[in-house]
């Protein structure tokens, strides 16, 4: 299975296609390289974003997971990885008796809060 990651460099690639493609048919409509024309500044601006985050993902591809500085945005850990590690963390969790937990520490705060029982 693939990470979000990939899925995401595939996604920028063709956005950044598409918004090239629109820029260059705007450019042969107009007949002249007109860099003030909304319908140019805009997609080329954006392509360029979109480009440099492109860049960033592909640069942090051979590290580690929780080596790169997008990892926090996007996970470049395959999904069945991250399917495994996430189901430990919820069974470490014990999601199952949180409710008297949090009764336990309410009661527990308000006794020393009143100091009675």
């Amino acid at each position: 299975m693939e990470s979000p990651a990939s899925r995401l460099t595939r996604l920028l690639v063709g956005f950044i296609i598409a918004l090239l493609v629109m820029a260059s048919i705007s450019i042969l409509n107009e007949g002249e390289l007109s860099l003030s024309d909304a319908m140019v500044v805009i997609p080329v601006a954006m392509s360029i974003m979109a480009g440099i985050l492109l860049l960033v993902m592909i640069a942090g591809r051979g590290r580690p997971q929780g080596g790169w500085f997008t990892d926090s945005w996007i996970s470049r850990e395959p999904e069945d990885e991250m399917r495994s590690r996430l189901e430990r963390e919820r069974d470490e969790a014990s999601m199952q008796d949180i409710g008297s937990k949090w009764a336990r520490m309410e009661m527990e705060h308000l006794e020393s809060k009143h100091g009675e029982e």
